[in-house]
């Protein structure tokens, strides 16, 4: 009991002193011991995380000997729980455009809690512009109108960042405020090991996390059908109106390249939700769901820091496969 108690009181203040900013939050695998989300989970179980969620211990690789190109790859039978693959999946990566997911996520529980309309119409006062010269971003300039489903279903499907940035406004008024809000959710979901610093994941050497909180993160995210119904389109028609007061229409197709037919879906599976990323210093990254067609059970996949897409798609496949 006295055990319990202290690892009750050691998250409390953990998630106090992270959510008041009293100190720089630091990568760290012992905050995630602490909370009882690694080896100490099956004992203390502080929030009865172990019956939601495969436990994997803090440096355990199982399975891992096909996943050495990668930074860290991850399988679980989320039907049972169990995790099938586990390589580096405490270490840090940095997430590139799997931020959207919790992006992605944000946005849907405002809509479902009625705090913001699919319909919302959104006037651009100015053109989102990045840093960065070969950064994924939509057509839209300063002027033009747009509603929130189609920068929702662009950001998920497309990835375009200034999607994200715009959302992260329309929901909490500027990105920094919608960037607290990121944070303060990984916390909420155990994903102690993540810091959030942007809505669209483009690098900043501390905006990172791990594949097992990718895995929290996700686990969360699929729980809206919203998600697998913007998931599930193979094209998307983004609309909007320029500013010159015509509509204006492209026909967009996933980032990921099963949907996109690049690469072959391996027989026996379907796809569930997914969010891909790339970045230099990321890798080339995906993260998805899907169904093992003869025994129903639904498993979650990373692949985290591939060189190449074809090493991606190839690990990835791998991993499908060890779905049996």
């Amino acid at each position: 009991m006295k055990n319990k108690y202290f690892f009750v009181v050691s998250f409390m203040m953990l998630a106090v002193f992270t959510l008041c900013g009293c100190g720089k939050k630091t990568y760290d695998t012992e905050n995630q011991l602490a909370m009882g989300l690694s080896r100490n989970m099956p004992v203390y179980g502080t929030y009865g995380m172990a019956e939601n969620f495969a436990v994997i211990s803090d440096g355990e690789n199982i399975n891992e000997a096909s996943y050495k190109k990668l930074a860290s790859a991850l399988l679980v039978n989320d039907t049972s729980k169990e995790p099938v693959v586990a390589y580096n999946v405490h270490e840090k990566i940095y997430p590139a455009s799997m931020t959207k997911i919790m992006t992605g996520l944000l946005v849907i529980e405002s809509i479902e809690q009625k705090k913001l309309s699919l319909d919302k119409v959104v006037t651009l006062d100015r053109t989102v512009t990045f840093d960065e010269w070969d950064v994924m971003a939509s057509s839209l300039t300063e002027g033009c109108q747009v509603t929130v489903k189609n920068l929702l279903y662009s950001l998920l499907i497309r990835s375009y960042n200034d999607c994200g940035v715009l959302l992260a406004e329309e929901v909490a008024g500027s990105q920094s405020a919608f960037v607290d809000m990121m944070n303060e959710k990984a916390i909420e979901l155990g994903a102690v090991n993540t810091h959030f610093e942007n809505a669209h994941g483009l690098h900043s050497d501390n905006h990172y996390t791990t594949a097992y909180d990718l895995y929290l993160i996700f686990s969360e995210f699929i729980k809206h059908d919203m998600a697998y119904v913007i998931d599930s389109l193979p094209l998307y028609d983004f609309t909007y109106i320029d500013e010159y007061g015509e509509q204006q229409t492209v026909e967009i197709e996933p980032t990921n390249g099963f949907l996109s037919d690049e690469f072959k879906l391996p027989a026996g599976y379907s796809l569930g939700s997914w969010k891909s990323g790339t970045t230099e210093e990321a890798g080339n990254c995906l993260i998805l769901e899907f169904v093992n067609d003869s025994t129903g059970d639904r498993y979650i996949a990373v692949a985290a820091g591939a060189e190449d897409r074809d090493t991606l798609y190839s690990s990835i496949t791998e991993l499908i496969k060890q779905a049996k």
